[in-house]
Parts: C-alpha cells; structure tokens; sequence
C-alpha cells in the first residue's frame, strides 16, 4: 500500500513540474525575460512579442484614452 502512495504522489509532482515547465520569451515591450502566456503582434510588417503584463497595461491605456 505504501509504495502505491509513494508512487501516486511521485506521478502527481512530476506531471505538476511538467505542467509548471514553460518556454521562456523576451517581451520586446519591457525587455524582460518572461514565462507563461505571450501575446503576438505585427506592426508595420515587424512580429512583437509581449508578455501578459505589457499587453494588461496596453489595454488599460487604451481604455482611459477612449474615455
């Protein structure tokens, strides 16, 4: 019973650690090297990568500027 607990919670970590494994990108809006959910763009037939808090700011200043 012992090693199916001990090999239940091995599977759990390892499938967890998997899952927490990201590719890392560079946001080319604030240069930092991010993790997680990168958002694309083209401008002017330039690609621009940016992560989750650039594109939050982006649209924060787009809504106060419609206001």
């Amino acid at each position: 019973m012992k090693k199916k607990i001990i090999a239940l919670l091995l599977t759990v970590t390892t499938v967890i650690s998997l899952a927490a494994c990201g590719k890392s990108f560079t946001c080319d809006i604030c240069g930092k090297e991010k993790t997680g959910k990168q958002f694309k763009m083209t401008i002017l037939g330039e690609e621009v990568i940016y992560c989750s808090d650039c594109a939050e700011t982006t649209m924060d200043d787009i809504n106060s500027w419609l206001k």
